[in-house]
């Protein structure tokens, strides 16, 4: 009798456990499926929003590194720490600080995001986004040069203080204003890139290409 009833228990049993194992895998593969979701979202393209947040973070901590050794150039000379202009410090002085300051810029948009958080600058990194290459390997020195330097600097001259800074040492230099020139042509490069930037699908824009980089969203934690 005894082994009756324990066939009829595991016959019970059975097709319960049977039924409930289909929504136990349904379940399971639709939290594996968010996670998923979730996870593939990390290495996407960054959306504009938080490109433009970055940015503005980071324009107004650069300008203040690369203000300081204007600052005290301009106190040294003239007692006035407000001026930040270099053509008004003696020819000398003025290119020693531009240089200065060029180093203080640089420190902050290349070694800041090559040694300390890797790929972001503080903007980049309060924003959820990092500067990667473009197959998505982690970004190198000659990208981070490539971009900040040559893309950034130079031929996008306007959407950063350090254009100003070698606009000015280059007017010091020959005796020629290229300072409004060179804005003016910065400002083209530039509105080519905030058209690509809004027109791309993976937002990359002039800087972009010319370094091999991408602006992509970073994982949580």
């Amino acid at each position: 009798m005894s082994s009756k009833k324990h066939k009829k228990k595991r016959t019970h049993t059975e097709p319960a456990a049977q039924a409930a194992q289909p929504q136990q895998q349904a379940s399971e593969s639709k939290a594996t499926k968010t996670v998923t979701q979730f996870t593939d979202r990390a290495g996407a393209p960054a959306p504009v929003t938080r490109r433009f947040f970055a940015y503005l973070i980071d324009w107004y901590v650069g300008a203040l590194c690369t203000a300081i050794p204007i600052s005290f150039a301009a106190y040294q000379t003239s007692g006035d720490i407000t001026n930040q202009y270099l053509t008004d410090l003696p020819a000398p002085i003025g290119i020693i600080t531009g240089a200065c300051a060029l180093l203080f810029a640089f420190a902050y948009y290349i070694l800041v995001p090559l040694f300390v958080w890797r790929g972001q600058t503080p903007g980049k990194r309060l924003c959820g986004v990092m500067i990667v290459q473009a197959d998505g390997s982690p970004v190198t020195l000659p990208c981070l040069a490539l971009r900040q330097i040559v893309g950034v600097t130079i031929i996008e001259g306007v959407i950063a203080n350090a254009s100003g800074i070698w606009h000015q040492m280059l007017s010091i230099a020959t005796g020629i204003n290229f300072v409004h020139p060179l804005m003016y042509v910065g400002f083209a490069f530039t509105l080519v890139s905030c058209i690509m930037i809004l027109v791309r699908k993976d937002h990359r824009c002039i800087h972009d290409f010319i370094a091999g980089t991408k602006v992509a969203l970073v994982e949580k934690s």
